[in-house]
């Protein structure tokens, strides 16, 4: 009961100080993360992971499908020629090449791990989370399109790198019992084609459901917003009952729901997006106390070196080549590389190989995945206000001078409301840098 009063007075005086915060190299994960470290074995000793492993494992999954649910609901999913331009690139040409980039330097690095275990590695460190660098959505001398495309990227990578992490936790076990390739496509084909199936329907019948009883007055806004949330709820127990996939089901689901309702009902993500923040910063406190404390006193060298490609090169390189021809400035292509956050689904993710206690790796899987995300915690949360003001700063003068011929500024829609910066304006239907 203690570490749940410390959590309290953690987001009471979070609150106090979070507008001010929202523009200084100190940022709310960061603070969270570093109190899971004070309170964990490592400090305080107030949160045992033998006693809370079950609670942790329904915080992280919970507090996943909820920022699923909420992301993807405010995608405009009418629109992609024109909303797509930057996320379709990173997600279509370097989310694959992250993963492909990653399981090669992984396997270099870490002779001990298969070619699985490798692509493990890769494809849980593969997804983004742009909570981490929430001053870089949120700053609104950013241009649109650059923060739009950030914020979609996050909200749809992390069903695509499930299914990778799925296919290659699949493939590895498969390998140890000496199951064949028939074995793996069914397992595929149940994982991701039920979960699709579940997700498509209850999203769309239910978002229709509620535009219909709307009109007719038998609902009010709050039960618009918790009916939608239950409806994410819904997807992913459903699924996750028949031994599908959860996150893939609440995260199609969102998306339907949010095509169903758009332009129709106002708000409908809104209790969804307050309770995903929420629970995230709860994580991040989880994170700290019995992630990534014992992940530290595991740490090697070579894992620390790989973290950093992770953050890099890995990440970068792919961008770069995805951007090829977009008529993007090497600065931008740059913000966009470096400001790739590794954070709550990563997390998640890796909490998948604690379940597949056959792989040998597990331990070092689970290790490197969680200094990388500590890494990324600090490393992006410190740079992420300096540096969106670098780039607007490096923006704005090449809009006035010769150099304003790239492709920055095209119009877009706004971000979720849950990357706006506290005490800002609501510009997430506003067009223009």
């Amino acid at each position: 009961m203690h570490w749940l009063i410390i959590a309290s007075a953690l987001y009471f005086v979070y609150a106090l100080v979070s507008k001010r915060l929202s523009t200084t190299a100190i940022t709310g994960p960061m603070l969270f993360v570093a109190a899971g470290l004070a309170l964990g074995t490592g400090g305080f000793d107030i949160v045992e992971a033998e006693s809370t492993d079950q609670l942790i494992t329904i915080l992280l999954e919970a507090t996943l499908a909820i920022v699923l649910f909420s992301d993807a609901a405010v995608i405009n999913s009418t629109d992609w020629r024109r909303e797509a331009f930057i996320p379709g690139r990173l997600l279509l040409i370097g989310l694959p090449l992250t993963i492909a980039v990653g399981l090669v330097v992984a396997a270099l690095m870490f002779t001990d791990l298969s070619f699985w275990e490798a692509g493990i590695v890769a494809a849980i460190l593969a997804p983004t989370d742009a909570a981490l660098g929430q001053a870089v959505i949120s700053n609104p001398r950013v241009p649109q399109r650059i923060r739009q495309g950030l914020a979609t990227e996050s909200g749809l990578n992390d069903g695509v790198a499930l299914t990778a992490v799925l296919i290659f936790l699949a493939g590895a076990e498969e390998s140890l019992t000496g199951g064949s390739l028939w074995n793996l496509l069914g397992f595929f084909g149940n994982e991701v084609v039920l979960a699709a199936i579940v997700g498509i329907g209850i999203g769309w019948f239910g978002g229709r459901a509620l535009v219909a009883v709307h009109r007719k007055g038998w609902i009010s806004p709050t039960w618009v917003q918790i009916g939608a949330l239950a409806l994410g709820a819904g997807a992913y127990s459903i699924t996750d009952a028949v031994g599908a996939s959860g996150f893939i089901a609440v995260w199609l689901a969102g998306l339907m729901v949010g095509r169903e309702t758009r332009d129709r009902l106002n708000d409908v993500t809104a209790f969804s997006e307050t309770l995903g923040t929420s629970l995230t910063m709860m994580s991040f406190v989880v994170f700290g106390a019995v992630l990534l404390g014992p992940a530290i006193e595991n740490v090697t060298w070579t894992i620390v070196a790989f973290a950093v490609l992770s953050l890099t090169l890995v990440r970068m390189l792919p961008v770069a080549f995805a951007m090829v021809g977009s008529r993007l400035r090497p600065r931008t292509v740059t913000f966009l590389g470096w400001f790739g956050p590794r954070g709550l689904a990563s997390m998640v993710l890796a909490s998948l190989v604690v379940e597949s206690s056959a792989l040998p790796a597990a331990d070092l899987i689970i290790t490197i995945a969680m200094i990388t995300v500590g890494l990324s915690v600090f490393a992006h949360g410190a740079t992420s206000w300096a540096g969106s003001e670098s780039y607007a700063d490096w923006y704005e003068k090449s809009t006035r001078s010769a150099e304003s011929d790239g492709d920055e500024s095209a119009p877009t829609e706004g971000v979720p409301k849950r990357f706006q910066s506290p005490g800002t304006v609501k510009w997430e239907h506003s067009h223009g840098p």
